[in-house]
């Protein structure tokens, strides 16, 4: 894994979540076991118009050259990802308990490992 795959990963991974989140913004809903409501709707539907942002510059980015921008995004990246999956497992926890199954926690678990792997590279960047 190079910054190039890393960002490409993630610029798909994160542009299909949005395009799911605009269109069907239930199905993620209903995979967290929330009832899809018209405020859950308005949320969903929030986050991926928000996400198409980062998922845009995760695409134009992987041709950037080493630096100072670059190295900021992988590490704004991280830190958002790793706090984003805190915040699913907290959610989670409080709506289902820590021992119930959802497919939330998969979404945690890629979370966190997207967050390591955009430390790691941030880290590793030289400027």
């Amino acid at each position: 894994m190079n910054v190039r795959n890393l960002l490409t990963v993630n610029a798909v991974l994160l542009g299909l979540v949005a395009l799911v989140e605009l269109l069907a913004p239930t199905i993620f809903a209903q995979a967290s076991g929330l009832e899809p409501t018209q405020a859950v709707i308005n949320l969903e539907r929030t986050f991926g118009a928000f996400a198409l942002g980062p998922a845009i510059t995760s695409w134009l980015m992987r041709s950037a050259a080493p630096g100072r921008a670059r190295r900021a995004f992988l590490l704004g990246s991280g830190v958002a990802y790793l706090v984003f999956a805190v915040v699913i497992v907290i959610n989670m926890a409080a709506l289902t308990g820590l021992g119930q199954f959802s497919p939330s926690w998969l979404f945690a678990a890629v979370d966190a490992l997207l967050g390591l792997a955009f430390l790691y590279f941030g880290l590793k960047e030289r400027v």
